[in-house]
């Protein structure tokens, strides 16, 4: 597969990552690099844990800690995002697709807070500049308003959607 994003800098903070084609609704837009687990959270550095490690749950239903790689460290966050991670259940693969059309030279964003579990406890104010700007960003998919995690709930993961069922349930009656 050619090269499909680039990084550069970003509007929205710092760094960011930039389409170098346009995208159609659901195209692959890249595999995430997961193979560099993190055995123990402790030993890294604030800069680390702050900017450079990803938390999700995989294939198995456990939770899994990697330093991410670029390009997908530098996505940034947007409460209007064009992009959503799905895991393939056999591989155990994640992959980013576009959740609609991306045209060549827009930022690639994704929700912080879909698939997150774990609580951000200290705020950071959110650059993302959409119409749905949540302003502050703290908590996690849990604690975000109803209507937002009623509207996020068909963009979550499968192995997310399946360790987190009955919480989820609960908030889709």
């Amino acid at each position: 597969m050619p090269k499909a994003v680039m990084v550069r800098d970003s509007k929205i903070h710092g760094k960011g990552v930039f389409a170098l084609r346009d995208f159609g609704e659901e195209d692959l837009v890249l595999e995430l690099d997961d193979s560099h687990s993190v055995p123990d959270r402790s030993k890294l550095t604030p800069e680390q844990s702050k900017y450079e490690i990803d938390v999700f749950i995989d294939k198995g239903g456990n939770e899994k800690v990697v330093l991410a790689q670029s390009p997908e460290r530098y996505i940034n966050h947007s409460c209007d995002p064009n992009l959503l991670v799905k895991t393939d259940l056999r591989s155990g693969v994640r992959r980013v697709y576009a959740l609609g059309k991306i045209r060549r030279g827009d930022e690639i964003t994704w929700d912080y807070f879909l698939n997150a579990w774990e609580k951000w406890e200290v705020p950071l104010e959110c650059k993302c500049g959409s119409s749905n700007c949540r302003r502050i960003l703290r908590g996690n998919f849990f604690t975000l308003p109803s209507d937002v995690r009623r509207r996020l709930i068909p963009l979550l993961d499968g192995p997310f959607k399946k360790r987190f069922k009955d919480r989820i349930n609960r908030i889709s009656q």
